[in-house]
């Protein structure tokens, strides 16, 4: 932890509620270490996802093959060496350093569940043409794992997805995976995979190595969704299915599914024993609505706490939610808000119980790579839950503070 290093850490105010936020690190561009500038494009490096690893103090980061000359699809960043702001704001990254038995195509993200395994969906395909595409080679798309636990990240696990499941695997949204035994059995593991292009959830059965599809209405996004950038001018989009996160277990090991589109601002459930048999009708709650403006394409879930966190796609906010209260705008609270935080694209809760969020000001609207920022539109924030839900109204504790008469 950076709180441990005995360097001096800044923190700022950000936010309605008391929500005092580190700025981790923020980059105008994404470069490499060891990497001639020359050899690549720095402006085309455009991380969507990370995972942090707080036992072994690295952040593995995905930076998807959307345009050329993205020289690592995954990268990684030790916060010993590089402890964040105001040390070392925008530190060049490094190439991943797992040992795999083959290269990478083009990755979205991260996931590290609770057996201390890193998840990687490839997704096998790069999505532009000329500019050296063709060193890429199209396979398919796969689930790579690596074993955290052991020196040089050793890939224990390599899982193609079949072809019935994985039609458009470039419009493959977050993803939980699901260990349903945490008492130290790793071998019963799910993957739910969202898809916010063909409104569908594919669900990976780790140990028959099946895979199979689900569509819902509830997948589907119900409105537009907007991204206001500079100068008043905004551009729209319409995304289904995107976010994803796993509640408390039953006694039996399975739990609610939480996820949203990433064009609505309604959430919804599943219970993952329905995920888990191909075939079954899903039987969805709604929850409620979070109100206007609130789209949203990645939520995390604090176990600790019992509140889902929401990284917002156009209000420049995080915000939260107590599940066992009612979903409705009244009930859910702002926790971070800065004009710089722009397009909130991932968002996840680390073993220590720390929040972390990401922002990288690339909406999913056409040419978005040529969008301008006057200030650094990458941010990698952080923020204890226990500081932020203390004074939120995603504590069922919350008390008002009291008016001041005028």
């Amino acid at each position: 932890m950076w709180c441990n290093l005995g360097l001096l850490v800044v923190i700022l105010f950000h936010g309605i509620h008391g929500a005092y936020v580190e700025i981790g690190y923020s980059w105008s561009n994404i470069t490499f270490e060891g990497l001639d500038l020359k050899s690549y494009k720095p402006r085309h490096n455009v991380p969507t996802a990370f995972a942090y690893d707080a036992t072994g103090h690295k952040i593995f980061i995905t930076i998807p093959r959307r345009l050329s000359g993205v020289p690592y699809t995954v990268a990684e960043l030790d916060t010993v060496k590089h402890p964040g702001y105001p040390i070392d704001r925008a530190p060049e990254l490094d190439k991943f350093s797992g040992k795999s038995s083959k290269d990478f195509v083009s990755a979205y993200q991260p996931v590290i569940d609770e057996c201390r395994r890193l998840w990687i969906l490839d997704v096998g395909q790069v999505e532009y043409s000329g500019d050296n595409s063709q060193k890429y080679s199209k396979q398919k798309p796969a689930l790579i794992v690596y074993d955290l636990n052991k020196s040089n990240y050793p890939e224990v696990g390599r899982y193609e997805l079949s072809d019935n499941v994985a039609t458009s695997p470039t419009t493959f949204g977050g993803y939980a995976v699901d260990v349903t035994n945490n008492k130290g059995d790793c071998s019963q593991t799910f993957v739910y995979i969202t898809n916010f292009g063909e409104n569908s959830l594919v669900v990976f059965d780790q140990k028959t190595k099946n895979s199979w599809k689900f569509t819902d209405k509830s997948f589907e996004p119900d409105k537009e969704s907007t991204f206001s950038h500079f100068n008043n001018q905004s551009d729209k989009y319409k995304v289904g299915l995107f976010g994803i996160t796993l509640g408390d277990r039953d006694n039996a090991g399975n739990r609610p599914a939480y996820y949203i589109a990433g064009s609505s601002t309604k959430v919804y459930s599943v219970n993952t024993k329905q995920l888990k048999t191909k075939g079954t009708t899903l039987t969805p709650k709604l929850h409620g609505d979070r109100g206007k403006h609130t789209d949203a394409i990645a939520l995390a879930y604090d176990s600790v706490h019992k509140v889902i966190f929401f990284a917002e796609s156009d209000t420049r906010q995080v915000s939260c939610w107590h599940v066992d209260m009612e979903l409705k705008p009244e009930n859910t609270d702002v926790i971070y808000s800065y004009a710089r935080f722009i397009f909130g694209t991932d968002i996840s809760i680390d073993s220590e119980n720390y929040l972390w969020f990401l922002s990288n000001g690339y909406p999913p609207i056409n040419d978005a790579e040529k969008l301008k920022f006057d200030n650094r539109k990458i941010r990698l924030m952080r923020v204890a839950t226990e500081r932020v839900v203390k004074y939120a109204k995603c504590n069922p504790n919350y008390k008002a503070p009291p008016s001041i008469p005028v």
